[in-house]
């Protein structure tokens, strides 16, 4: 969860990250949330080498040494919580709806004064419905505003009943070309773009994010393609162009996953001008 957030959606939010996710993106930020089970981080520019971790693991393992046995791992916390330089971390920690609900109602006055509300993000947050639906119930006996970020890629029949209860979707559209995007995601993107469609009929206002990446999808022919699609099926719909970063390079090495990271090229604030140029001249409007 992260509190005061206010770059996912209107006012100050908080942000809920659901894990699971059916995509592999090769620029994800988030790589731990592509499964559910828990994760043990470890930070080595923290790690001052005092090995307290080693001592008090209930397996006699070190997470901070290069041969540390992930697989028998139990994710007790132990370790975490007897670092002096909080150099390790768990995540993708399992909560109950109340306990998520209970920090909800704290943040409340924030969004009261702000016109905020909650974001349910990822992973995917469709991938675990039963648990957003109760959230989402929740959040609606307390009067507060919920938006979603979604990549698309989820079982539609699940999830359609939740869309009523949605006053905002951030959709990634990545790609227009299926093999193009199965090449930098693991999956085509049929799926999603049905879903797209679907979302918009059922009446929930959209944003639709594109991750804008140089060596991926910047060229002019998959903008115009992605501009004519939202102008014939997601009518109304807005755009927000996010241009590549490496924010969330850290995490892949803290999380044992170097081997999963793909380094691109960060587009130019003229090529992002270039490319919102091709919306609007299909009538499609910035994301404020």
């Amino acid at each position: 969860m992260q509190d005061y957030s206010i770059h996912d959606g209107e006012g100050v939010r908080t942000t809920i990250f659901l894990a699971g996710c059916g995509l592999r993106c090769q620029w994800c930020a988030n790589p731990e949330s592509w499964t559910q089970h828990k994760k043990l981080a470890y930070h080595a520019h923290k790690c001052k080498g005092c090995h307290t971790c080693r001592s008090v693991c209930p397996e006699g393992l070190d997470p901070a040494s290069e041969g540390f046995d992930i697989a028998r791992c139990t994710f007790c916390g132990d370790c975490v919580a007897a670092c002096p330089e909080k150099a390790l971390q768990l995540a993708c920690e399992a909560m109950d709806a109340d306990a998520v609900l209970d920090q909800i109602r704290r943040d409340e006055i924030f969004f009261r004064h702000s016109g905020g509300g909650v974001t349910f993000s990822g992973g995917e947050p469709f991938v675990q419905h039963q648990f957003l639906r109760r959230l989402m119930a929740g959040c609606e006996k307390l009067g507060v505003s919920v938006w979603v970020e979604s990549c698309g890629f989820f079982k539609w029949d699940q999830c359609s009943d939740l869309m009523a209860g949605i006053d905002h979707i951030f959709f990634d559209i990545k790609h227009m070309d299926s093999e193009t995007h199965r090449k930098f995601t693991g999956l085509g993107n049929e799926t999603i773009l049905e879903n797209a469609k679907r979302i918009c009929a059922a009446g929930v206002p959209m944003t639709v994010r594109i991750p804008l990446i140089t060596e991926v999808n910047l060229d002019g022919r998959n903008l115009t393609a992605t501009a004519r699609f939202m102008q014939e099926h997601l009518p109304g719909s807005l755009i927000e162009l996010l241009p590549y970063h490496e924010l969330g390079k850290a995490k892949y090495s803290a999380f044992r996953m170097q081997d999963d990271f793909h380094a691109f090229t960060t587009p130019t604030a003229a090529q992002i001008e270039a490319a919102y140029s091709i919306f609007e001249h299909h009538s499609i409007g910035r994301y404020q």
